[in-house]
């Protein structure tokens, strides 16, 4: 049995392989479990590089502007500025393996882990420009076509 520290983020398990505490900070590692549908929203970090590969499930990619499939331990990267997010489009539930450097999002995901949302929505957003992370807007609803 290990005793890596698992955090609830938002209903999803994060468990974290590799702290930053344990690494120097040079980076950390961990397993999201997502449901269907789960999975974080476009965001990007300021600080962190971040590499992803798929464990299990169906999952996309979103990479700055557009979703793509992700086969089974294929291996996706973003670079810290660039807006990416994973998205489990499968019907059960899915994992994927995260590394970031340097390290630091492990104690972001501690810091929000008690958060509940829509409740700590002001919170959640505070701690998140905290660690760098910002979340992209969505985008306005298209209007008919008459009304253009």
């Amino acid at each position: 049995m290990n005793n890596n520290p698992v955090f609830n983020i938002f209903g999803e398990p994060v468990e974290i392989l590799v702290t930053s505490k344990a690494t120097n900070n040079s980076f950390c590692t961990g397993v999201q479990t997502s449901p269907p549908g789960g999975g974080p929203p476009p965001h990007k970090h300021a600080r962190e590089d971040e590499l992803f590969m798929l464990i299990e499930g169906d999952y996309e990619f979103f990479d700055s502007h557009e979703w793509s499939r992700v086969m089974k331990d294929e291996v996706k990267y973003s670079m810290r500025g660039n807006f990416h997010a994973f998205r489990n489009c499968g019907k059960r539930t899915g994992k994927f393996l995260f590394l970031t450097i340097p390290g630091g999002l492990d104690e972001y995901f501690e810091t929000i882990s008690p958060l509940t949302l829509p409740e700590d929505m002001e919170r959640f957003i505070e701690i998140s420009k905290h660690y760098g992370i910002e979340f992209m807007a969505p985008e306005p609803p298209k209007l008919p076509n008459a009304l253009t």
